[in-house]
């Protein structure tokens, strides 16, 4: 997303600097001008776009310029003396270093819009604070802690929905909470603590509050949403908004104490105390899963008081109970297999990149529509590509690969469907390539352009849920379909000794 104020700021100070180079003539009356414009200028855009570090260079190059100027003779040229005419040379070549850096830094590191939904509905958007009377909080000592769950529901809203667009980040009256859930992330990716500190002005797609659009499909299917371990619902943003411009109620979950930070109401902010064995993670998994699929059974409980009229009342009637599906990324979507398996109420079901910690059993074979969609990497990882070298003990990585093959050949010939995504990586399922550039460097991003592998993702999501719990015809899931070039089905599920 252009900034425009910034825009003008670094016009601003590249004119400067050209006319400190070029214009030998040029006054210092003209040249403070300049200064002065520019000056004016970065105020502007501090008071109204908002600081951010990327831009610290610049505002330096802007102080050194002013410098330039002062030591600029007006008048007639002479040759003046060596050590101002280094002076100058030196000044211009440190600041246009810095002009540079920082125009790289805010390309690298932007504030960044999400994707347009292409729905023919507005998105309204609201979070929630979930209290479940019935478990008790089992990462805390206090003895009254109940299980509690921040929740964001996106929803189909009316076209004419005003005012400004929601805040990426969550929301809370407290004061530092900003400061405290982006250093923790800071932390998290070995950053530091200013590093995340320009999320704070990313904004969605969505409307808070926005009436719900009460005319055409209504009610709503629902869609329950879970992120990966470690991650954030905040991840999950575009998804959800264009699903909830084609028409579905979307609600995606922050399961408390398994992200790296959550925020409530308050101000307080939970941080990571999920306990995962990765030498047993079928058994560890499926401790850790039970405590998910309750929290997403609850949601649904919370939501079919909605339709009933509890508080928000603009939910009442709107939510079509009896066609629910589930999708998450990573663990979040071996907790949607888990829940299409085990749960009479979900009808369909995505696992994007997710390794399933539900142990097959041939007599309980899962029969409902299902998506198995994996990044590129997991070809490699189906055929068995690197058992022989370091890392967890064959023989377990072989119990999870043929596990895994056993589930999604089963689903294959059980109305389930199965593709890979050539390009991408595990994070490609979220909406972290969005962030910058800079995160395919790390590998938790595929060579798939960020858009397109967003594009892709959103429209198989769409078209398996608008197939399965709307009954329309998909225009992607047949096997002879080849929309895009980088969906791939070419694999076997077949167990290997």
């Amino acid at each position: 997303m252009v900034r425009p104020l910034e825009v003008i700021l670094f016009a601003g100070i590249i004119l400067l600097w050209l006319a400190v180079l070029f214009i030998r003539r040029l006054s210092k009356k003209v040249g403070w001008v300049i200064v002065g414009i520019c000056f004016i200028a970065l105020v502007v855009q501090w008071l109204v776009e908002g600081y951010r570090w990327q831009l610290v260079p610049a505002y330096f190059s802007l102080l050194l310029l002013a410098a330039a100027v002062a030591l600029q003779r007006s008048g007639t040229p002479h040759q003046g003396n060596w050590r101002r005419k280094a002076g100058k040379f030196l000044l211009l070549a440190v600041s246009g270093i810095g002009i540079l850096v920082s125009a790289a830094l805010a390309v690298l590191l932007p504030v960044f819009r999400l994707p347009e939904p292409d729905g023919i509905y507005a998105v309204g958007t609201e979070s929630f604070m979930f209290v479940d009377p019935q478990r008790m909080e089992t990462y805390t000592e206090d003895p009254d802690d109940h299980r509690t769950l921040m929740v964001t529901i996106w929803y189909p809203a009316e076209r004419a929905a005003t005012g400004k667009r929601a805040m990426l980040l969550p929301q809370s009256g407290a004061e530092g909470m900003e400061k405290h859930f982006l250093s923790t992330y800071s932390e998290a990716m070995g950053l530091p603590d200013f590093a995340l500190d320009y999320w704070k002005y990313l904004r969605g797609n969505s409307y808070e509050k926005a009436e719900i659009a009460s005319s055409g499909t209504a009610p709503y299917p629902i869609i329950l949403l879970s992120h990966g371990l470690g991650t954030t619902r905040m991840l999950h943003t575009s998804q959800a908004e264009n699903l909830a411009s084609q028409g579905y109620v979307v609600a995606a979950i922050d399961h408390t104490y398994s992200t790296t930070a959550t925020v409530f109401p308050d101000g307080e902010v939970t941080g990571f105390q999920a306990k995962m064995d990765g030498d047993d993670f079928l058994k560890s998994g499926k401790e850790l899963g039970e405590t998910w699929a309750a929290d997403v059974d609850f949601v649904i409980e919370c939501l079919e008081r909605f339709n009933q009229g509890e508080n928000p009342g603009r939910f009442k009637g709107m939510l079509d109970v009896s066609k629910i599906g589930v999708m998450g990324h990573s663990f979040g979507g071996a907790t949607a297999y888990h829940l299409a398996a085990t749960r009479d109420k979900i009808k369909a079901g995505i696992n994007m990149d997710g390794t399933n910690y539900d142990v097959f059993d041939e007599k309980h074979i899962l029969t409902k529509p299902f998506l198995f969609m994996e990044s590129g990497a997991f070809k490699n990882f189906i055929q068995g590509s690197g058992l022989d070298g370091e890392g967890a003990e064959p023989e377990r990585m072989r119990e999870i690969i043929n596990n895994e093959k056993s589930i999604i050949g089963s689903a294959q010939q059980n109305n389930g469907h199965f593709i890979y995504i050539e390009g991408s990586e595990h994070y490609n399922f979220t909406d972290l390539p969005l962030y910058s550039p800079l995160v395919s460097l790390t590998g938790m991003t595929g060579t798939l352009e960020a858009n397109r592998g967003a594009g892709i993702v959103n429209d198989y999501v769409l078209d398996f849920f608008d197939t399965y719990l709307k009954g329309k015809k998909s225009a992607l899931l047949a096997e002879n379909v080849d929309i895009y070039p980088e969906v791939k089905r070419d694999l076997e599920f077949t167990p290997t000794e």
